[in-house]
Order: structure tokens, then C-alpha cells, then sequence
């Protein structure tokens, strides 16, 4: 379980900004939200979150850290000079440009509490830590930095409590690469709880991934995932009996069997991956339709399905960029009560979405420390902050005094700017109209 994510100078991201599930006092939706950690420092945390915020104000490129730090956890080894350089993506504007990018995060994986962080630039790894809480006091397991003046590594003696060929693992290690990354892949079993949590415990979704047909393709040959999705898509009134991956054949075009050219989307590709849907009407046969005649918001929601079942029976943390693009708002709505069911999600599960979607600013379906707002300060960095830091009341209608600019976090709309801009192009038309008449 995700407890918080910090980062700092990373693309609109300039000074430290934080995130955290760790719920607050509050006791609104306490039974259904909220899970118990057995951990004094943060007893409870959250089952869901959304980051709100205007075009451009860094909502994706919060989606971007977390996947980025994924991507080193597990492949740092692996990198070019030249991939590696291009995950530093430091704030331009100003010296910063050339300062290392932080990230912390801090996870609850098995019981055990892991806070893990690193910085790093275009040329190496900065520093990276890692510390442990199995009781109330942290252990540190491990700690490097870099002497930019002395050009040398520095490493902190390694914790007792920390096992194995740690000396064997840290010569290992190379500047562009994680020690994390490196121990874990030889064979460290104390720190594959915390690797494995990358790997198989965050799932990030992005506008681009909702039909990826390879992971679809899997998730469908398993026939109680299937009967679950289907019956989730007739939850939300979406009527499909059955669905299935075939592989279009490009000659299916000339044989009169498939459909009419004039309305052919795309040309057919001898092997090219389909999603078909089923579908039954009384009266009529049974027929099986391609997945270009459903809707935007079926592909959507059938892409989601996959990541979102597979988050609930494992416990895994799901990222969602743009959870609102072509969804209904009442579906939207389903999907997170869905999450937060205590009798349908009881293993972990937790669900950040970053929306535009206002209707989900209602405090009878999330709790006031689980709205999350983003803005472009005057130096256009991205701050983020929860909505509770405004103290709104319990009942509040949280949406309406957003779109009124309670909270910040709104566009700044300025029409004037643009009427005064054509008002002075239209002049200079003119003006340049009669020259041309004059001469």
C-alpha cells in the first residue's frame, strides 16, 4: 500500500511537493475508505484519491515521476548512457535545470514499512536510501551519496539488520544504476518485497494503454476474469454477452463476408490482433462485432476492467491518467464506490486518479483529504496540496466552490486578453486596408 510520494525538481515540479494516502482525523466514510495500517505513525490509510487541477498545471507529470521511479527500480542496470539521460527531466527555468531530481516514496508491503528515496541527474545516481520500519524505529539498510568535489562515492556503514553479500552487491553497482536494482536482481531476498511492489504492485495506466490487446488477450483466457468483466460492464448498462481476441485475416475484405469498404476504419492487416464483442437481441442471431464499431467510452472502460480486477484481488496501488476520458460520470462514480466496497475490496487495493471531471468532487463519495488539487505558481512550478488544507465543512459542496475559485486550482481564463489581441489585429487590417486604398 502506497503511503505517500514525494518528489522535487521533476519536469513542472520544482520545490518538494508531496502526496500521501494517510488519512486525517476524519471520520467521514471511515468504515469504507479507510484501511488499518497497525501502525501508530499512520494508523489508517486511504483507498482512493484524485488530483484535480487546470490544462498544464502537472497533473500527468505527477504520473510520469511515479512511473519514471518504477523504471529505475527496475531496469536501472540495464540503461544506456544515453537512456538513462533521458529520465532527468529537471525544471527548466532557472538553476534548477542542472540540480538532481528527488524522489521518496513510502510504502507498506507485508507489515513492513519501506521508505525509499533516491536523486539523480543526466550522469549518475546522487544518492539512495533506503529505511526499514519493522517496529517503531526506522532501520537504515542502506545509504550512498556522491562527493561532487572529491569525485567519490559515499556509502554509510550498512545496518545489521540488513543481510547478505552487501559488499559483493555494492561493488556491483554501477553510477548509473540502482543498489537497490542491482541486489535485488542478485537474489537479495530481504529487498524483493520492496522490488517486487514495482513490479507487480503499481499498475500505471495512461490514455495509450487502455486497449492493450497482448494484456487483454491474457486476461480474457481466463474464464472467471472474463464472467467478472462482463458482468461489471453490465453493472454500468454496457450490453456485451461475450468478448474475445481473433486475428483479421486481410482476405475476410474480398470475400464478401466482412463489411462494406465504404465504411472500413482502417485497412486489415493479415494477423492483426482484434477485440470482438458479442451480442444477443431476441429475434435476432447472435452476432460478434468489431471493437471499432463500440464506443470510445466501452474501449475505455474494457481497458480499465483488466488492471482495475487484477488491483482488487492483489492489493495493488492503480494509477489512472485522465480516468475521466470518455466515461460517463456516473460510471466514473460506480468505478471508485466499486474500489472502496469493503465487501468487494478488502485486500489492499488503492486507486489514484487524476480527473477533470467536477462531479466527483462530492463529499458523499470521497473524503475531504482524498482531493488532491494542482496550480502553476508565478514562477510556473506545479504545487499540490489537498483540499483539507482549506478546513471546508463536512457538507460542503465541494464542487461548486471549486469552479468558483475557492480552493485555486481553476484556469485562469482571461477572455480580455484576447478580445484586446484582435481588437488590435483588426485595427492594423484596417489600418493597412487604407494605406493600400490611399496609394
Amino acid at each position: 500500500m502506497l503511503i505517500g510520494f514525494t518528489l522535487k525538481n521533476f519536469r513542472s515540479f520544482l520545490s518538494q511537493q508531496s502526496f500521501g494516502f494517510a488519512a486525517s482525523p476524519d471520520r467521514a466514510h471511515e468504515s469504507t475508505h479507510c484501511m488499518r495500517t497497525g501502525m501508530k505513525s499512520v494508523p489508517r490509510l486511504s483507498k482512493s484519491a484524485i488530483i484535480f487541477g487546470p490544462n498544464g498545471s502537472g497533473k500527468t507529470n505527477f504520473v510520469i515521476a511515479l512511473r519514471t521511479l518504477r523504471e529505475l527500480v527496475l531496469h536501472s542496470t540495464g540503461y544506456s548512457e544515453h537512456q538513462f539521460a533521458e529520465l532527468y527531466t529537471p525544471f527548466q527555468f532557472g538553476p534548477s535545470a542542472h540540480s538532481p531530481t528527488e524522489f521518496e516514496i513510502d510504502i507498506l508491503v507485508e507489515k513492513v514499512r519501506y521508505r525509499y528515496g533516491i536523486a539523480f541527474n543526466a550522469q549518475r545516481i546522487c544518492s539512495e536510501r533506503l529505511l526499514v520500519y519493522r517496529t517503531g524505529k526506522a532501520q537504515r539498510w542502506f545509504e550512498r551519496g556522491y562527493d561532487e568535489a572529491a569525485r567519490t562515492e559515499d556509502w554509510a556503514p550498512f545496518s545489521p539488520n540488513f543481510n547478505g553479500p552487501r559488499e559483493m552487491w555494492r561493488k556491483a553497482t554501477r553510477s548509473k544504476a540502482l543498489f537497490l536494482t542491482t541486489a535485488a536482481q542478485l537474489n537479495s531476498e530481504q529487498l524483493k518485497p520492496l522490488s517486487q511492489w514495482f513490479e507487480h504492485g503499481l499498475e500505471i495506466i495512461v490514455p495509450s494503454d487502455a486497449m492493450d490487446l497482448a494484456r487483454i488477450a491474457a486476461s480474457i483466457q481466463d474464464q472467471e476474469f472474463k464472467r467478472r468483466a462482463l458482468r461489471l460492464l453490465g453493472a454500468v448498462g454496457v450490453k456485451v454477452d461475450d468478448v474475445r481476441i481473433a486475428e483479421q485475416d486481410a482476405s475476410i475484405q474480398d470475400q464478401g463476408g466482412g463489411r462494406p469498404s465504404a465504411i472500413t476504419h482502417a485497412p486489415h492487416v493479415a494477423g492483426r490482433l482484434q477485440v470482438e464483442f458479442l451480442h444477443s437481441r431476441d429475434g435476432w442471431p447472435s452476432m460478434w462485432l468489431e471493437s471499432e464499431y463500440e464506443a470510445a467510452g466501452v474501449h475505455r472502460l474494457f481497458g480499465l476492467l483488466g488492471p482495475l480486477l487484477s488491483a482488487i484481488e492483489q492489493g495493488k496501488l492503480m494509477v489512472v491518467d485522465e480516468f475521466d476520458a470518455n466515461l460517463h460520470p456516473l460510471v466514473a462514480r460506480f468505478l471508485i464506490k466499486f474500489v472502496n466496497d469493503p465487501k468487494v475490496s478488502d485486500r489492499g487495493a488503492q486507486l489514484l486518479l487524476v480527473s477533470h471531471n467536477t462531479t466527483l468532487m462530492d463529499l458523499e463519495m470521497l473524503r475531504r483529504d482524498e482531493i488532491w488539487l494542482t496550480e502553476i505558481d508565478v514562477s510556473h512550478a506545479t504545487n499540490l496540496s489537498t483540499v483539507l488544507r482549506f478546513s471546508p465543512r463536512k457538507h460542503e459542496q465541494i464542487a461548486k466552490g471549486y469552479l468558483r475559485g475557492r480552493y485555486g486550482g481553476i484556469p485562469a481564463i482571461e477572455p480580455d486578453i484576447y478580445t484586446m489581441a484582435m481588437d488590435a489585429t483588426n485595427k492594423q487590417a484596417v489600418g493597412r486596408g487604407r494605406a493600400k486604398f490611399a496609394t
